[in-house]
């Protein structure tokens, strides 16, 4: 019981991220076609919407329009992708690994995440079919399931939110206040494009279902973040600073790389009804 709390606002703080961040999308295949850069595509919408031929410079503003389209395009044609997120928030450092499958229905994802504030043994997430499955410590080795679309589930609306390229389209604009190009950078030996956005957090998450009881004092009046792509304008790194809500770094690499997510085994699974009639007998 000790531990809802700490699971409560982890959770608040990576959902916050990854609502924010426009990270989350629906797959489809693959495009061998669209392979420009994030700055390429830009100019060439300002060349259809001025007839000039302006190159963008580092340190040049950015309409908020456009930058909402260019995540978006990141990820209309995704595929798969590894990725590793680390959070400091609330007094807690967490660190996270998995990988994303955006090829399905809805995406789905495999996820291990690490805490010494938590606890020594890690959580491990796996979502399919829009449904969550959490392996925690004292459960002895069993997943305890939550169904994304089961009316009342607190995680619900916000995971499936977060998953809705139309709802982060929508989220991402109503909260973005400022971008700059800042310009091309060495990633780890790769060349990136940085973009630097300016947020409203709570403008952002105001149409967000499950987010709207979060007390804005909880939210800091501004959020910067900053986003890498590659040469084929496919988001390969962001940092999210959320002032004293703490702060996320992500990486997303070997795009189109095989993985695999399956559900556990029906054995190894349990619900919060199976956790309360247990609880009950022993009573």
């Amino acid at each position: 019981m000790k531990r809802t709390p700490t699971w409560r606002r982890t959770a608040v703080a990576a959902v916050l991220s990854l609502a924010l961040g426009g990270m989350a999308a629906c797959g489809g295949d693959e495009s061998a076609e669209d392979t420009s850069s994030a700055s390429a595509q830009l100019e060439e919408q300002a060349d259809d919407e001025t007839g000039q031929d302006d190159d963008l410079e580092a340190g040049e503003p950015v309409p908020e329009d456009d930058f909402v389209a260019l995540v978006t395009a990141a990820f209309e044609d995704a595929t798969s992708a590894s990725m590793t997120m680390t959070t400091e928030t609330s007094g807690m450092s967490i660190s996270a690994d998995g990988v994303l499958d955006y090829t399905a229905k809805t995406p789905a994802m495999r996820m291990t995440m690490r805490s010494e504030e938590i606890g020594d043994e890690p959580i491990e997430m796996i979502m399919v079919d829009n449904v969550m499955y959490m392996q925690v410590p004292d459960l002895g080795g069993k997943y305890l399931s939550m169904d994304l679309d089961e009316p009342g589930n607190p995680l619900g609306p916000m995971m499936t939110d977060s998953m809705d390229p139309s709802k982060q389209a929508e989220m991402m604009r109503a909260g973005l206040e400022s971008v700059t190009f800042v310009g091309e950078e060495d990633v780890d030996g790769e060349s990136m494009e940085r973009y630097s956005a300016t947020l409203d957090p709570s403008a952002a998450l105001e149409g967000m279902q499950g987010m709207q009881g979060v007390p804005r004092s909880m939210m800091p009046e501004q959020m910067q973040s900053d986003t890498w792509f590659d040469d084929d304008g496919r988001v390969r790194r962001m940092v999210i600073e959320m002032g004293e809500l703490g702060s996320t770094e992500m990486r997303m690499d070997d795009w189109g790389a095989d993985v695999d997510i399956e559900a556990p085994p029906p054995g190894q699974v349990t619900t919060m009804d199976d956790m309360m009639g247990s609880m009950t007998q022993m009573s």
